[in-house]
C-alpha cells in the first residue's frame, strides 16, 4: 500500500495483482514523507507506515512520550480502502487519486492457488492440494471489499492487470510522474504450469467473483 503526499495518490494493494512490483517501481519517485507498507517480498521498501494517532499527539504535548507510543497505529500491506479512510485526514482521502489493480478471476485464482500450495509456510495437506480440490473449497481471493464499502465503490479507478503498464503509466502521467515504466518485476517462485480449467470450474469461480465483476469487464 502506498500513500503519496508528493503526488497525491493512494495505491490500494489487492492480492495477486503485481502489488509489490508496483511498489518497487514507484518507490524511487516517492517523497520522504510518503508511505509504503512492509511486505514479505520487499520489506526494505517500507517507510513511514507507523503513524501517530490524534491521541498520541495529544499525549506528546503533555510530555508523555513513552505513553504516547502505545497509541501509534500501523498502515498494513493489504489494507482496505475503508480502513485507510478511517486513518487519514478526510480531505486527503477525498482529494487524492485512489486506485488498485484487479485481475481476470480464473487467472487470479490460479496464481493464488500456487501461492497457497507452494509457500514455505504451507502445511503438508495444502502442499498436496489439487487444483480441483482448491476450486471445490471456493476460498478464492475475492477483493471487492478492498475498494468498496457497503457495496459502494469508494476509490477512483481499477486498473486491469492485463493492461497494467499502459493504464498505470497513464494515471501516473496525470499525477506528475512522467514516462513511467515497470523496469523490474518482483516475482514469486510459486507459479507452475497452468492446470486444465473446465467450463464448470470457470462458472464456479465467476459466480463467486460476482461482486467484483460488476466493476470490471471480464
Amino acid at each position: 500500500m502506498i500513500i503519496s503526499h508528493k503526488y497525491k495518490f493512494i495505491f490500494i494493494k489487492t492480492r495477486k495483482t503485481a502489488g509489490t512490483t508496483i511498489e518497487y517501481n514507484l518507490s524511487k519517485y516517492l517523497g520522504h514523507n510518503d508511505i509504503i507498507t512492509p511486505s514479505k517480498q520487499a520489506n526494505y521498501l517500507a517507510q513511514n507506515y507507523i503513524q501517530q494517532s490524534s491521541f498520541s499527539k495529544f499525549l506528546n504535548t503533555l510530555n508523555l512520550k513513552k505513553l504516547s507510543k502505545f497509541f501509534y497505529f500501523k498502515f498494513t500491506d493489504h489494507m482496505h480502502a475503508i480502513e485507510i479512510k478511517k486513518k487519514i485526514d478526510k480531505k486527503i482521502y477525498q482529494t487524492y487519486f485512489k486506485f488498485c489493480v484487479e485481475r481476470e478471476p480464473v487467472d487470479k485464482c490460479i496464481s493464488y492457488y500456487f501461492m497457497r500450495k507452494n509457500s514455505q509456510n504451507s502445511n503438508f495437506k495444502r502442499k498436496n492440494m489439487s487444483w480441483n480440490e482448491f476450486v471445490k473449497k471456493k476460498r478464492f481471493p475475492i477483493d471487492t471489499n478492498f475498494y468498496t464499502h457497503n457495496n459502494k465503490f469508494i476509490i477512483d479507478k481499477i486498473i486491469r492487470y492485463e493492461n497494467l503498464e499502459n493504464e498505470l503509466s497513464s494515471i501516473l502521467n496525470n499525477l506528475g510522474i512522467k514516462n513511467f515504466k515497470i523496469k523490474k518485476s518482483v516475482n514469486n517462485s510459486f507459479r507452475e504450469t497452468n492446470p486444465t480449467i473446465t467450463e464448470n470450474q470457470k462458472k464456479i469461480i465467476y459466480k463467486k467473483f460476482k461482486s467484483s465483476l460488476k466493476f470490471l469487464n471480464y
